[in-house]
């Protein structure tokens, strides 16, 4: 009796450790799941800052704003492709920039990190070290934007990976002609660039043109003897044959 009820409870042990076993197994593959999605989500969600820095001539470059760019993932969305620029309004340096344009001697340089920076919206502030790899810089004309009221697109060229590619700045001045401005600060208009994937070769065509161009080459090596050419030896015994029967006759 007394082995009988200790194998019960054995029994009964055992079947509280698999049940407590199982609810340990649902509870890990619950967490795996919900990591995965919170992975998923903080990938579509999450943005680069950027750094904007500029110069005038020789002088010392300062922040001038910071650029949240949107993901690859969400580029391909219309409502997302559009970058967040906030400007540093205290580093906007625009009579220095009035200056430069009137004596014209002068460039006005603007540069941005080459790479990019994951930081879950924390902006980088003035002096900070950040992860770049170096910078991309851009060069024009001070009268160039002080001539466009100061009102200019700048584009921000992406590779298919997300590194800062490039700049490039546009504004409505097709020549500097010494106008002066009103304008206080800057009107920027900030956009991003992705390279356009090309069309891929169409080596279908290619092969057939391929094939075409081998049977005629040789349709053209055939042989183009004429027909007595071919078959003389044919020809000429029968003819001699019926001469000869021609003859005895």
């Amino acid at each position: 009796p007394t082995i009988k009820q200790s194998s019960g409870i054995n029994a009964e042990y055992g079947e509280t450790f698999q049940h407590y076993f199982k609810q340990i197994n649902l509870s890990m593959v619950w967490l795996v799941l919900l990591q995965v999605l919170w992975n998923v989500a903080s990938s579509q969600h999450s943005e680069f800052l950027l750094n904007i820095e500029h110069k005038i001539g020789s002088g010392e470059w300062s922040k001038r704003a910071t650029v949240i760019l949107p993901t690859i993932k969400q580029s391909s969305l219309p409502s997302h492709n559009k970058p967040q620029y906030i400007p540093v309004s205290s580093n906007e340096r625009v009579d220095e920039l009035k200056s430069a344009a009137i004596q014209n001697d002068t460039l006005y340089g603007i540069n941005a990190e080459y790479g990019y920076i994951r930081t879950n919206h924390k902006v980088l502030e003035e002096g900070e070290i950040s992860e770049s790899e170096g910078y991309v810089s851009i060069v024009v004309r001070p009268c160039s934007i002080v001539e466009a009221d100061l009102v200019h697109t700048l584009t921000i060229h992406m590779d298919n990976s997300g590194y800062v590619t490039g700049l490039s700045l546009q504004t409505k001045t097709e020549e500097c002609v010494g106008k002066t401005t009103s304008a206080s600060s800057f009107s920027t208009d900030a956009q991003v660039s992705y390279p356009v994937i090309g069309a891929s070769p169409d080596v279908n065509t290619f092969i057939q043109m391929k094939e075409a161009e081998d049977r005629k080459k040789t349709d053209e090596s055939k042989d183009k003897r004429s027909f007595f050419a071919k078959y003389w030896m044919y020809i000429v015994p029968a003819v001699l044959f019926f001469m000869m029967s021609m003859g005895g006759s």
